[in-house]
């Protein structure tokens, strides 16, 4: 993940924008939450947290939340988004997905909202690698992976080997992004059970059981 891209990104955000937007999201139940909910997951650690919106929305549904960034930013936005809807910030940190500096085995679950797939493909799958070594055996991991759409195409970019989108200039320049199959999935998987809890024209939500 190029880490300075999500800093300029980030750096350039009205926290007002933010909170205009946390007003208008959609809170209700999902099926990331249906999911967590039936399989007893009390807390939760929202991995590439951004601005702290989903976050807000796990810790409404009664989650135990907490989460990290690799823009310093975004944390303090999360932080801001919590504290002034009433919950508490508990543990939000700048770390960066493919070395969190978490403990092993140490959340129940961990959640990455369209964090996998900003990166080159050989990073997503250390950086899965990675959130399964932080969640304790019978938990679970649950991405979602975007699928391409226009605004991705029509933004200047080169295609590599790998099948990943590198942004060269424009508003996403420095930016990776990278439109999952369900074999490269099972890459990303390597090995370990995993269930596509939907698939459509908009991606996939995929849950890994560790």
């Amino acid at each position: 993940m190029d880490k300075n891209f999500w800093d300029r990104s980030w750096g350039t955000v009205d926290s007002e924008r933010v909170l205009s937007y946390a007003s208008g999201f959609d809170f209700a139940e999902d099926a990331i939450i249906e999911f967590l909910r039936k399989r007893g997951v009390r807390s939760v650690c929202d991995a590439g947290c951004g601005c702290g919106v989903y976050a807000l929305k796990l810790a409404r549904f009664g989650f135990d939340v907490s989460g990290f960034d690799i823009a310093e930013d975004a944390v303090g936005l999360a932080k801001r988004l919590l504290s002034e809807n009433g919950y508490p910030v508990g543990d939000f940190r700048r770390a960066d997905v493919l070395a969190t500096g978490v403990p092993s085995e140490f959340f129940y679950a961990v959640v990455a909202r369209d964090v996998i797939d900003h990166m080159p493909t050989g990073r997503g799958v250390c950086a899965v690698r990675e959130l399964m070594r932080i969640v304790r055996p019978g938990g679970c991991v649950v991405l979602t992976l975007d699928a391409a759409d226009g605004e991705y195409e029509s933004e200047p970019h080169v295609i590599n080997e790998d099948g990943d989108y590198l942004f060269t200039r424009g508003k996403w320049e420095g930016m990776a992004f990278h439109p999952y199959s369900v074999m490269e999935i099972e890459k990303l998987a390597g090995g370990m059970e995993y269930g596509l809890l939907s698939s459509n024209e908009d991606g996939f939500l995929v849950a890994f059981d560790v």
